[in-house]
Order: C-alpha cells, then sequence, then structure tokens
C-alpha cells in the first residue's frame, strides 16, 4: 500500500526526472545551471499564458501574492524563495512544503500536477515520467522480463509494488538520461537566435547566416527574447487592455515599428516605449 509520504517521494523523484529531460528542451537555458534567479525568470515564462487554475493558485500560495504583470517587480523581490527549489533541482536539498515542490513541478513542466493528482493515480500506479516525444516507443528498449513501465496517458508508468518500485525507477531514470544526453548533443547544435524580418529563429551559434533580410547578429538564446515579435498593426489590433498599453513601440529616423513586448528594437537597438493613444492616432491609423 502506497501511503500519501511515499507517493509524495514519488512525486518529487518524477519531478527531477523531468527536470532532466527539460534541460535538453526549448527552456534550457534557465534550468542547465538552475539559480534562483534562473527559476524567478522561467517562472514568468511559464506563467505568462498560464490559465490553469491549480498552476495559479500555486503561485499565489507559494509567492503570497496572485500572478499579474502588475506585479512583476514584487515577483522580482521575490527571488529568494526559489532557493528552495534550485537547492532541490541540483540535488543538494530535499524539500517537504508541498507549494514549493509543486512550483517546482510547474517550472519543469512535470504532469500531472498537484500533487493531489498525482496521489490521485492511486497505489496500483506511479508515474515516474512524462512521456516525451522521443520516448513513444520505450517498450522497445526494455526487455520481456524487465519490463516496468507502459505507457498510460501520454506517461510512463510503473506499477507500485514495494519489492521493485525502487528497481523499476532506477530504469526509468537510465532511460530518460540516456535519452536527455543524445537529445542535448542536438539540442547544442542550435543554442542560438537571430532576428528575421519580424521574429526571431534559432540557430546554430557557429553559422554565419548570410541570406535573412533585416537580420541582427547572432545572439546567444533566450528564452524571453525569442518570444518578441514585431506586429503588423490594423484597425483590429488590440492596443490596450482596459487603459493598460499591452504594445511597444520603437521610433528612429522617422521609422515607427510596433512590438508585442518591452525591451529594445532588435533591428536598430532604440528603446521600445509603451503605446499612447497619441501615437496609435498618429502612427497605427487605428482606433482603440
Amino acid at each position: 500500500m502506497t501511503t500519501k509520504h511515499d507517493a509524495l517521494e514519488e512525486y518529487k523523484k518524477a519531478i527531477r526526472v523531468k527536470f532532466e529531460v527539460e534541460k535538453g528542451k526549448e527552456y534550457s537555458s534557465f534550468l542547465i545551471v538552475p539559480s534562483r534567479a534562473q527559476l524567478r525568470k522561467l517562472c514568468l515564462v511559464r506563467f505568462r499564458n498560464n490559465t490553469k487554475k491549480d498552476d495559479l493558485k500555486c503561485f499565489e500560495l507559494f509567492l503570497g501574492f496572485e500572478f499579474s504583470t502588475v506585479n512583476k517587480n514584487k515577483l522580482q523581490s521575490a527571488t529568494d524563495k526559489f532557493r528552495p527549489i534550485e537547492n532541490f533541482l541540483k540535488g543538494e536539498t530535499d524539500m517537504s512544503d508541498p507549494e514549493a515542490i509543486n512550483m517546482a513541478a510547474i517550472l519543469v513542466d512535470y504532469n500531472p500536477r498537484p500533487f493531489n493528482k498525482f496521489a490521485k493515480l492511486g497505489s496500483n500506479e506511479i508515474v515516474v515520467q512524462e512521456l516525451d516525444d522521443e520516448v513513444q516507443n520505450i517498450n522497445r528498449l526494455i526487455t520481456n522480463d524487465e519490463k516496468p513501465v507502459f505507457v498510460k496517458n501520454n506517461a510512463i508508468v510503473a506499477p507500485s509494488s514495494k519489492g521493485n518500485l525502487k528497481k523499476k525507477l532506477g530504469v526509468g531514470l537510465l532511460l530518460t538520461f540516456g535519452l536527455f544526453g543524445a537529445k542535448n548533443m542536438i539540442f547544442k547544435e542550435k543554442q542560438c537566435m537571430q532576428w528575421k524580418e519580424d521574429h526571431y529563429e534559432l540557430v546554430d551559434c557557429q553559422s554565419k547566416q548570410v541570406g535573412f533580410a533585416n537580420t541582427k547578429i547572432i545572439k546567444p538564446y533566450d528564452a524571453i527574447e525569442f518570444e518578441r515579435k514585431e506586429l503588423t498593426v490594423c484597425d483590429t489590433t488590440t492596443f490596450f487592455n482596459g487603459k493598460k498599453p499591452v504594445v511597444w513601440y520603437s521610433k528612429k529616423d522617422n521609422v515607427v515599428q510596433f512590438f508585442n513586448m518591452d525591451g529594445e528594437n532588435p533591428e536598430n537597438d532604440a528603446e521600445l516605449k509603451r503605446v499612447s493613444k497619441h501615437i496609435v492616432r498618429t502612427y497605427a491609423k487605428s482606433f482603440e
């Protein structure tokens, strides 16, 4: 019989396994060296378009305030809250705070989460790791007498009999680390990005892109910056959420460009500013 404590321990093991997988994925720059500052930045990325009630509740319970762009400065000041998660992912310390554990699950995008959903799998099943695209045929790699895992609801699942649970988890971990190593070698080929016309594209850090129009130099991959897009505005473009501007612009040499986020214009390094009604009426020829 699996106790709640046992389930919590397996939940944490599963999170650590998923962490190793995620280090070779899109947000590797945050997780290869998971400092508390990097985890705080990743938190902002994970929640930017997150509408899951459980995740939003976890954010509020863990940090003490609701997720909102208005609270961006509060999140900036809460960097040290991510220290236990940093130490946990690095394997330096354990965690006992349920909300910190659930936040770790969100940061590495582990499912099922939060813990109460994981625990409801019951005593007959322990989820070892979420299936990745590269492990759809995982059972082909396991001999018949050692087959500890099977596919269910897009997850690798192992029976939770006490006698061989550690062995089964070990096999799952070995498979994950092996796949992570192979995938990470591929990912390293494209760990940089370059601006192309109105968006960033992943490129080989050693490449010399000469065919791109309106490009800047190749720069290290940054998950937040990679989401930057230049907007082609029209009469239906949403410039304001209530009274709050949600579009930024730059003006240089009488050229006005609009973007979806703050920062600098990748084409000319001009500082981006929030749009105003005057800017919209004058340059966007649109009505808010």
